[in-house]
């Protein structure tokens, strides 16, 4: 066997560095023999002839805290993750409205090795030999907090609640989940401190105003909470790749030619906009519709169409339902840019 592994890290956003700093780790065994050439002709195509000098001495200067001192640094992190995760189990306030996902929550069982949750309270060494064991664990230092009691969904928590009022900054978010990381340079304690001293603020807020809830304003709330934590429209399946962009369409591989839909996408007279209802009736109606471009709604923050591929019902009942404010390559006005009906059938002139 041989390895060949290469990966891409944002340096910035977990060592010490500027922003923008990353690294690509390379693990291969045949890249002198084999790669080099190619992965150097690809880095210097895309790579600047003016490299930002600062950036590359951080990055240096990052991975010589990290040998030198990693170990404690790392060790502190994961104390404070730790930190916040006990504080909110332990508040009788903060335990109402919010938890923190739990291996059992994030892992499918079929995917966990017999024990197979990762055992956080029983320190490093037992963490370290759950990453060695076992395919899926979780990363102590990502809490990730479900607050579908709050009966506010994620990307309000986030913006609203935390950044506006609290000068907090989280990383992702879900329908019903906001996730806090901490760093090797997170501030000991202060930062920590903050944050649950928002929390428990935010979680009053919410018991007071409870308290003065009408019982038909009760409802309307717990009806609220509860679709953010039931009402999770399924994820659809992709469709497939229309026939034009496949190299054997009437083979069994599923595979696709997204380069060639996404330039093909550049051409205004072989797309046209459609809304969800014309959509949906081109498809009853037996009409392939083709997306040109990629639609990703945030959260989740991955496509759901991809250029060259085709709606299904259930794509289209799955954007129906989404409640997400951000959709990339969606326009509510405009509708969907899909290729129009001569680009599938006689392809670009």
């Amino acid at each position: 066997m041989r390895v060949r592994a290469y990966a891409t890290q944002s340096t910035h956003k977990t060592l010490t560095s500027l922003r923008q700093g990353s690294m690509i780790h390379v693990h291969d065994d045949d890249f002198s023999r084999r790669g080099e050439e190619e992965f150097y002709e690809a880095y210097m195509t895309h790579t600047s002839t003016s490299p930002n000098y600062q950036i590359l001495v951080s990055l240096d200067a990052g991975r010589c805290q990290v040998e030198l001192e990693g170990y404690e640094l790392v060790l502190h992190q994961i104390e404070l993750a730790m930190t916040v995760r006990d504080q909110i189990a332990a508040h009788p306030l903060l335990s109402k409205y919010l938890r923190v996902l739990t291996s059992d929550d994030l892992i499918p069982a079929e995917c966990r090795s017999p024990g197979g949750e990762c055992p956080l309270e029983a320190g490093p060494l037992a963490t370290e030999e759950a990453w060695g064991a076992h395919e899926l664990v979780l990363d102590p230092c990502r809490l990730t907090i479900e607050i579908s009691v709050t009966g506010i969904d994620g990307d309000t928590f986030k913006h609203e609640q935390l950044m506006d009022r609290w000068g907090i900054q989280v990383n992702k978010t879900t329908r019903n989940t906001v996730l806090a990381m901490t760093n090797i340079g997170t501030p000991p304690r202060t930062a920590v401190a903050h944050l649950l001293r928002a929390l428990i603020g935010i979680a009053e807020e919410l018991e007071a105003a409870a308290d003065r809830m009408a019982p038909d304003q009760r409802r309307a709330f717990d009806r609220r909470a509860g679709a953010l934590a039931h009402d999770h429209q399924p994820l659809p399946d992709f469709s497939r790749f229309h026939p034009v962009f496949r190299a054997d369409p009437t083979g069994a591989a599923r595979d696709g030619n997204i380069r060639k839909a996404s330039y093909l996408a550049y051409r205004d007279d072989l797309c046209e906009f459609v809304g969800p209802g014309e959509a949906r009736a081109r498809l009853e109606a037996g009409e392939p519709v083709v997306s040109a471009i990629f639609v990703t709604p945030y959260p989740p923050g991955f496509p759901i169409l991809v250029p060259g591929q085709e709606f299904s019902a259930d794509i289209l009942d799955f954007m129906d339902a989404l409640d997400t404010k951000e959709i990339h390559g969606f326009d509510p006005a405009q509708g969907y840019r899909v290729f129009t009906p001569s680009a599938l059938t006689d392809g670009p002139a």
